[in-house]
């Protein structure tokens, strides 16, 4: 079957219509996408295991649904998974050598569920080790291949950036969504937390962990959302119900203290155009000095790094060597955090949560805008990053500085592509919502992105943007 390339960037609408008016089908999309693994990944590396056999079954299938090209349905689309993910069939290796001795026998609760949709799953995209960190190698970015995807989601980001899925689903303990969707121009969600099951997703914090949909446009994401979301009464920490929205002010938190003097000028230059286009929406913008996000930082370890000790620890015993270059170090330096310490951070966790939505309802705020990383993509090999104020910091540091404070509150958090800095890499924006209210944040973000200028996609074989 010859691929028609110029379905491989449609968004989930545009292929909704086409496949509800008979102008394409599922196979011609995933053949179109599959031409581009294969021309691209050799280059980009973000897959880990395609399963093309099963993807043209899938597409086979789900032409003869009846629900084919309906709006908001993922019939037909197609999906690749963070290797965090069962996928029955395929081993889950978290991109580790550690894991995936043996494939998985059943679907994770969210893989299930998008096959019940009709969705294609294609197969399984290259994560961080453990998705502990954020450089993903060795996927590399397709905007600039000698820079990195960003991480942990960053086989994913690169993927939907190429052009060789719809969408994707990713995890996010720290920013693994949102990071790489902003170093590789795509949109990611972080949900609230527990409103995406994590049955058969392999965790990495217990307290921090979001599962979460990735797309290059908010319609799409909104779409992969809509069909993951929703109660599962086998996974302890699945929200059972929502309460009611409350009242919506069209008010926006700003948190100037945390980036002005240290974003990068481009990445500040592009976050100010946002600023403008929420003016001109109707928001009103309100500055607002938040605890520093080293406080959000010092829980996250504080937290995360016995859970991810008590999670990993029989594998460290079992086959220790398998594991990459300083990794069970990193691990073990949860092993002997004290209970006390523990429940002392899980309380002022709490504590800090609840005083800043106390703030924000006594504001009228509904949820905040600043940038989701302080630079653009570094370089393969970076160690460190020069911010906007002259200091060195980790790329990790660096990277996660504006998304892991999300993570600690668990209030849902998107990243939207604004715009492109000096050297043509994207810089993205971040929403974010108050707990819950994940719909009204994905409206807020699709009114944001039509008020914005369209990314053209890159061809990373060229160097040229804007093809298919």
């Amino acid at each position: 079957m010859n691929a028609d390339p110029g379905l491989a960037l449609a968004d989930a609408r545009s292929l909704a219509e086409r496949f509800a008016l008979g102008s394409a089908s599922p196979r011609e999309v995933l053949e179109a996408q599959l031409s581009r693994v294969e021309r691209l990944d050799p280059l980009l590396r973000a897959w880990i295991a395609v399963d093309a056999p099963g993807a043209r079954s899938a597409a086979d299938a789900a032409a003869l649904r009846a629900d084919l090209g309906a709006r908001g349905s993922v019939a037909g689309l197609t999906v690749g998974v963070k290797d965090l993910f069962d996928v029955r069939g395929l081993a889950t290796t978290a991109g580790s050598r550690a894991y995936g001795e043996s494939p998985a026998g059943e679907d994770a609760a969210v893989v299930a569920r998008l096959r019940r949709a009709g969705a294609v799953l294609v197969g399984k995209l290259n994560t961080e080790e453990l998705a502990f960190g954020v450089i993903t190698a060795p996927t590399r970015n397709p905007w600039r291949p000698e820079c990195i995807p960003g991480g942990s989601s960053g086989g994913p980001a690169a993927a939907l950036a190429a052009g060789m899925v719809t969408l994707a689903l990713g995890t996010d303990t720290g920013g693994s969504i949102r990071v790489p969707a902003a170093l590789c121009g795509v949109v990611g969600l972080k949900p609230t937390f527990g409103r995406v099951s994590l049955r058969g997703v392999m965790p990495l914090s217990y307290s921090y962990d979001h599962a979460g949909p990735m797309a290059r446009d908010v319609e799409s994401v909104r779409v992969l959302f809509a069909a993951i979301d929703g109660p599962d009464p086998d996974d302890a920490g699945s929200l059972p119900a929502l309460p009611e929205p409350g009242p919506e002010h069209r008010r926006l938190a700003v948190p100037w203290s945390w980036f002005a003097g240290e974003a990068a000028p481009d990445v500040l230059a592009v976050f100010r155009g946002a600023l403008d286009a929420l003016e001109g929406l109707g928001f009103t913008l309100v500055a607002v000095d938040w605890p520093s996000p080293d406080v959000f930082m010092s829980l996250q370890v504080a937290i995360r790094g016995p859970e991810t000790y008590l999670i990993h620890a029989p594998a460290i015993a079992e086959r220790k060597e398998r594991f990459g270059p300083g990794l069970v170090e990193r691990i073990l330096a949860g092993r002997d955090a004290t209970a006390v310490a523990y429940v002392a951070a899980q309380r002022e966790r709490h504590r800090l949560t609840r005083s800043l939505e106390r703030a924000m309802a006594d504001s009228a705020v509904d949820g905040a805008v600043l940038p989701t990383t302080p630079v653009t993509a570094p370089r393969v090999g970076a160690v460190d990053v020069r911010l906007g104020d002259g200091r060195r910091v980790s790329v990790r540091d660096a990277l996660l500085r504006y998304t892991a404070p999300f993570n600690v509150t668990g209030w849902p958090a998107l990243s939207l592509p604004a715009g492109l800095d000096g050297g043509g890499l994207p810089v993205g924006v971040q929403l974010v919502g108050r707990r819950f209210e994940d719909e009204r944040l994905l409206e807020r973000a699709r009114a944001l992105a039509a008020a914005l200028p369209a990314v053209a996609y890159p061809d990373p074989g060229t160097g040229a943007v804007g093809v298919d």
